[in-house]
Order: C-alpha cells, then sequence, then structure tokens
C-alpha cells in the first residue's frame, strides 16, 4: 500500500468523522430564530405601534416583521388578531399578484381561526376586496369579477350591519358594470356580425340583471339597432326613444335619432 493511498485513507476518515460529530452536535442544539433585538426593549403594545408608524410610510415587508412578531409571541392576546389582519393588509397593499393570493390567504386564516371576532366583517369584505383588485377589463375573463360579487354579497348577508357595508356596496356596483360591460361587449361582437339572434339575449340579459346598470343609454341603444336587425321596428323605435328621451346629451341620443329616421313608420 502506497503512501500516497494510506494518506488518502486517513483524510477520508477524518472527513466521515468530523460530518458525524458535526451531525451530533446540530441534534443536540435547539434551533434560535434570530429575533430583532429592538424586540427584546419594547412591549408588545409598542411593537405593534411600531408596525403600524412603518405602515403608515408603506414600509410594506418591514413592518409585517413588527406585526408577526407580535402575533406569533402573543397568539391569545387580541393585538395578534390585529397583527394578523394587519400582515394581510400590507400584502394587499403591496399590490402584487403574489402578494394579493398571500393577503386573501391570511384573511381566511384570520376568519378559520377567530370566526366570532369583531373584526370577522373587516377579514370578509377584504377577501372581497382582493378579488376586486384582480378584476380583468370587461372585455376580458371575468372569473375574479365573478367571485367579487359573490363575496361581497356574502359579506353583506352574514354582516347587514356591518360599518364596512357601504363600501361593500359601493365595489359590488362597480363589479356588477364591469360584468354588464362584459355582456355589452360580447353582443357588440354579434352585432358587429349582424348575428342579431346571438346579440339580443346578452343584452336582454344586462337589462334584467344590472339594474343599475351605469351605461343605460349605450345598452338602450344597442337594442334598438339589435331589434331593428331582426325586423322588430316598434320595439326597437320603444327603446331609441328612452335614449333620446332619458339620455338627451349623449351620443347615443344623437345616433339614436339617426337610427329612428330609418325604421319604417
Amino acid at each position: 500500500m502506497t503512501v500516497r493511498f494510506k494518506t488518502g485513507i486517513a483524510i477520508s476518515l477524518l472527513c466521515a468523522f468530523a460530518l458525524v460529530v458535526a451531525g451530533c452536535r446540530s441534534k443536540n442544539e435547539v434551533y434560535q430564530p434570530k429575533v430583532n433585538p429592538e424586540f427584546l426593549s419594547l412591549s408588545k403594545e409598542e411593537i405593534f405601534a411600531k408596525g403600524e408608524e412603518l405602515y403608515s410610510r408603506d414600509k410594506w415587508a418591514k413592518c409585517r416583521e413588527y406585526f408577526s412578531y407580535v402575533y406569533e409571541n402573543f397568539p391569545n392576546d387580541p393585538l395578534a388578531r390585529r397583527s394578523l389582519l394587519r400582515i394581510a393588509d400590507a400584502y394587499q397593499k403591496q399590490g402584487r399578484e403574489v402578494d394579493l393570493v398571500e393577503a386573501q390567504y391570511k384573511y381566511r386564516d384570520f376568519i378559520n381561526r377567530f370566526p366570532g371576532s369583531e373584526l370577522a366583517d373587516y377579514a370578509t369584505l377584504q377577501i372581497a376586496n382582493v378579488a376586486f383588485l384582480q378584476m380583468e377589463k370587461p372585455d376580458r375573463d371575468q372569473t375574479r369579477t365573478k367571485e367579487a360579487i359573490q363575496k361581497y354579497k356574502e359579506m353583506l348577508t352574514l354582516y347587514p350591519a356591518s360599518p364596512y357595508r357601504g363600501e361593500a356596496e359601493a365595489n359590488l356596483r362597480k363589479a356588477y358594470d364591469n360584468l354588464g360591460q362584459h355582456e355589452q361587449s360580447v353582443a357588440r361582437f354579434y352585432m358587429k356580425r349582424s348575428d342579431f339572434n346571438a346579440a339580443l339575449p346578452r343584452l336582454e340579459g344586462v337589462l334584467r340583471d344590472f339594474p343599475e346598470y351605469s351605461r343605460r343609454d349605450a345598452l338602450y341603444y344597442d337594442l334598438g339597432v339589435t331589434l331593428a336587425g331582426l325586423g322588430r321596428a316598434p320595439e326597437a323605435r320603444l327603446y331609441l326613444e328612452r335614449v333620446i328621451n332619458e339620455f338627451p346629451e349623449g351620443e347615443a341620443a344623437a345616433e339614436s335619432k339617426k337610427m329612428l329616421e330609418r325604421l319604417p313608420a
């Protein structure tokens, strides 16, 4: 056996021994997470207040460090509940897609942990608000819009006397409006191809399902054009006259007048 070979074996044995010793040591050691030294000299109230101060300055990641400490170290304290919500709020305010997903998860976690909390209505509202923030434009997929509508309705049903009711109702109207515009855009797609049979149920659905729809002048005009295209001139005339009478200053009124002149008496 050569000297070089013997030396290699010795080195290998020493390395193996060192790994075993290190492994034994690591098993006996207790993991100590790093803690901001500042926390050790502050009360939970002061740490929470510092988190709020950072939150007010849009320091989203930094403020979560403070709120997380309170939540994890004082789980039975009312401040822990507020901290969990603030963690979710900070993710929502940060606003990136991944942050919004995390925010919604945290709000759901709050409701699951504290279903009887006086802040459960706020958490439920925020779940809806996250979906609201993720809504696509009317000409795009409306999955998030439908989710927002469902969650706002759920919140209003569960907490009818909530101080957040006004915000939920206002955003619900906007979500409905987004969905209504989507349906109208689909109808216009068919109208451009003179497929009035496909366009009509879409437009009638908007009229039926979205009573507070903000673009009713354009909706009435599209109904008039579609009904005229189907040879239903008397019904078309009714909608075109509504545009002129109810929205006399709009562009749709001018177009309705032109359309009426072309309809048979």
